[in-house]
């Protein structure tokens, strides 16, 4: 399985970029190609689970994601089923 490891510094405290990025209504705006998130349930760890809709070179994939593990404000692990299969890590610090 491929590996992509990716750092960003972002100019603001940990925890408004995790309330940020850990809220589904706001992947369209930061993940290219997702044009649609949709059935938001809110899941007893804290994370969410959603279904998600991506074009990628005209090709409609549909999907869902679910938070395995949600650690506020320093690290989520996110399960992706469907077009696009896959785990995310996200983990959240300060510089």
């Amino acid at each position: 399985m491929a590996k992509v490891e990716r750092k960003i510094r972002i100019e603001a405290a940990p925890q408004a970029v995790f309330d940020y990025v850990e809220e589904p209504a706001n992947v369209p705006e930061y993940w290219p190609s997702v044009i649609e998130v949709k059935d938001v349930e809110p899941l007893p760890n804290g994370g969410a689970k959603y279904g998600w809709v991506y074009k990628m070179a005209g090709v409609r994939l549909e999907g869902s994601s679910e938070a395995l593990e949600f650690v506020p404000g320093r690290r989520t692990v996110t399960a992706n089923q469907g077009g696009v299969s896959g785990t995310v890590t996200w983990t959240y610090e300060p510089d």
